[in-house]
């Protein structure tokens, strides 16, 4: 019967004999005591029932017990368990034996259910049947003799039948008690039969087995899965068709216990896609950092990794020109085309990796290592190749790589150090180029990381100067300009070269503050010159693109009060590699401010005449080395001359650099430059200025 099933009764159509709390008829006083002893009992349910089964008298525990007032039972028949044929059979047993005991539900007259242990006595008088007297106790709460199981199935009733968790409630002999019908809708393998009774590890063997499975199947899994269960803790097994479930085993006084089966696979699945992009990058589906940090630490032992594990650091040589000509729908395009190379190229055992931006990485574990070098030179020719991008021109790209082998007592820390430091002088060679790490090199970094350090203290400590070499109009021979150039004198180690500390800004931001730092001091010494020379400054493809140049300019120049036409901005031929949207645009704003621009050392870097017309160059300064070439050397004229008809057809002036001997004046003169720079007409001469703000401030 269900939780809200009603008491069912039929009515007879008449009273049976019989009165609640009538007397009986013997007069004796201790007759009478005990009647009223029996009949005034409280705490047990006492009735009679007539030869039909209907009731003829009706204690009040039975009222109480079940909530039914005497006046609705007297004269009707009671079903049992809710079932009028389990009541048939009751009566007819205890007809036959003379009594009869069972165990089973009994309806409230809320609604609700209690577990009732009934005894039925014959009555006989005479050898005739008079009828049945009926003892009802309330046993819900008793533990004994398997009573736990159903005590806990009737305060789970209600819950059963909506939980969405699958139920089994085993016995101390680890039988099934109990289960709810959630199971059956998830493991349809297990049918609809009764499987009460069977065995944990039958019921193990058919749901994470199969059908086909027998004990021996099921006892394995549950031998697996015991200790955590039996901890309380939660565990997760996969089913013959894939999914997970989460069993949790909850304990029952008496040796009982209680296993839910909850259905996780989607849950699952999410923390699996969680887990995948926590350690895999989104745009490539390459290993990210965090799993090559990972899986460097897991191959490690005792905190050393194994001798000849390698690792390589790959850095995109040309990859911002890409993002900035083309956009970056086409740079991810490019970032993925350069993953499934890198995937290709890995051997079996090896782990691609990207690390972000254009940085990426090959682990090699083990024996793999010794494959480094050879893969290090095929990569160079590999992602060297055309990258051809929908809709857009052939993209090409180089790959600087830098290379660490494991040695005896190499941590996971010791060799991402290592090979950064390779992968830095790979860099410094030139880019397209790989380089194995040395001791020597991870001195040389650490030196330039020191230098780099003591060079953001520089401008606040008065350490920075600027020095200002003369150009001069080979038409007047007077000083038609003045080259800014950055001097550094560092407390300890005395004058640093600008040729050592000037790469190592252009390598991180420094080289911004440092450009405006040289540029707002340039700005305000020029506007106290007497003479109208213009002042050139050099200016890093690093500070181009984002629009604040030209804004930061426009500042320093009013507040200076030196005129735009004064000031000349010089860029080198690496900006025309790098030509994007942003560079080009930030210089067509400084130019039409009336700022200057100057291509400075034209022909030893990317020179393209496509690239140059393109650009608002108001002058080209050709490189020194050909200018002290040309007095010897018929082709280093060649190039001198070329360069000067080139300005003069292109309508911009021209400018040789290094001139320091009177013939290498007259030929730079007979060639028809119109400014000359060089030692010939004066070195860079430093100007003592007060102490400025601090680099970045």
């Amino acid at each position: 019967m269900s939780p809200g099933g009603a008491l069912r009764m039929a009515s007879e159509g008449r009273m049976a004999v019989g009165i609640h709390r009538d007397e009986p008829a013997a007069d004796s006083v201790l007759h009478r005591a005990y009647s009223q002893l029996v009949w005034g009992v409280t705490d047990h349910a006492l009735c009679l029932l007539d030869t039909d089964g209907r009731v003829v008298a009706w204690n009040p525990g039975a009222e109480r017990l079940t909530g039914f007032p005497a006046a609705e039972v007297l004269g009707r028949t009671f079903a049992y368990d809710d079932t009028p044929d389990v009541s048939v059979a009751a009566l007819a047993a205890a007809r036959a034996a003379g009594r009869y005991e069972t165990e089973g539900w009994w309806p409230r007259r809320d609604g609700s259910r209690f577990r009732a242990q009934t005894a039925i006595a014959a009555i006989h008088h005479g050898g005739t049947l008079e009828g049945f007297a009926q003892i009802i106790r309330d046993v819900t709460p008793l533990r004994d003799e398997g009573g736990q199981y159903e005590a806990v199935a009737l305060i789970l009733d209600l819950a059963l039948s909506t939980m969405s968790q699958g139920l089994c409630l085993f016995d101390a002999d680890r039988k099934v008690r109990l289960i709810n019908q959630r199971f059956f809708e998830m493991f349809a393998m297990c049918g609809r039969g009764d499987l009460v009774g069977t065995a944990i590890e039958a019921i193990w063997a058919l749901v994470f087995v199969g059908p086909e499975a027998d004990f021996r199947d099921g006892a394995a899994l549950v031998a697996g899965h015991e200790a955590l269960l039996n901890r309380d803790e939660a565990i997760v097994a996969t089913t013959p068709d894939g999914r997970a479930i989460a069993l949790v085993r909850r304990s029952v006084p008496g040796g009982a216990f209680v296993v839910t089966f909850e259905d996780v696979t989607r849950q699952r699945q999410a923390e699996l896609e969680i887990s995948r992009l926590a350690h895999h990058d989104a745009l490539t589906g390459l290993p990210n950092r965090t799993m090559l940090w990972r899986r460097l630490h897991e191959s490690a032992i005792d905190g050393a990794l194994p001798a000849g594990t390698a690792l390589l650091f790959l850095d995109l040589d040309g990859f911002k020109a890409v993002n900035d000509d083309l956009g970056h729908q086409a740079g991810d395009a490019l970032l993925r085309q350069v993953a499934e190379r890198l995937g290709r190229a890995a051997p079996e055992r090896g782990i691609p990796a990207r690390f972000g931006g254009d940085e990426f990485a090959l682990l090699l574990p083990g024996g793999a290592g010794e494959l480094a070098v050879s893969l290090a030179e095929g990569l160079l020719i590999d992602l060297a190749r055309p990258y051809r991008i929908e809709g857009q021109r052939p993209c090409h790209v180089s790959a600087s790589i830098g290379i660490a082998f494991a040695e005896d007592g190499t941590t996971p820390d010791a060799m991402l150090r290592q090979a950064d430091c390779a992968l830095y002088a790979a860099k410094a060679a030139g880019k397209a180029a790989w380089r194995l790490f040395t001791p020597a090199l991870e001195s040389e970094r650490s030196e330039e990381q020191r230098i780099e350090q003591d060079l953001h203290h520089a401008a606040e400590s008065g350490q920075l100067r600027i020095a200002y070499q003369p150009i001069i109009g080979l038409a007047h021979g007077a000083v038609s300009a003045r080259e800014a150039l950055l001097r550094w004198t560092h407390p300890e180690r005395g004058p640093v070269s600008p040729k050592r500390f000037i790469p190592l800004a252009e390598k991180s931001d420094l080289i911004r503050a440092l450009g405006l730092w040289v540029l707002e001091r340039a700005c305000t010494d020029a506007a106290t010159w007497p003479d109208p020379a213009r002042v050139c400054v050099n200016v890093s493809v690093r500070q181009l693109g984002d629009g604040s140049l030209p804004k930061a300019v426009e500042e320093i120049l009013a507040r200076t009060g030196l005129h735009p036409r004064r000031l000349e901005l010089e860029i080198t031929e690496t900006v025309l590699s790098n030509a994007g949207t942003g560079i080009v645009d930030d210089l067509q704003l400084l130019h039409a401010m009336g700022v200057r621009i100057s291509l400075d050392d034209f022909g030893v870097g990317f020179s393209s005449l496509a690239r140059v017309r393109a650009f608002p160059f108001d002058r080209i300064k050709i490189d020194g080395s050909f200018v002290r070439d040309a007095v010897e050397r018929p082709d280093c004229r060649a190039i001198v001359g070329i360069v000067s008809e080139l300005g003069r057809r292109l309508g911009i002036e021209t400018v040789a650099e290094g001139v320091e001997t009177p013939a290498q004046l007259a030929v730079v003169r007979e060639e028809g430059f119109t400014e000359a720079q060089g030692f010939l007409f004066g070195r860079p001469v430093v100007v003592q200025a007060p102490a400025a703000r601090a680099v970045g401030a």
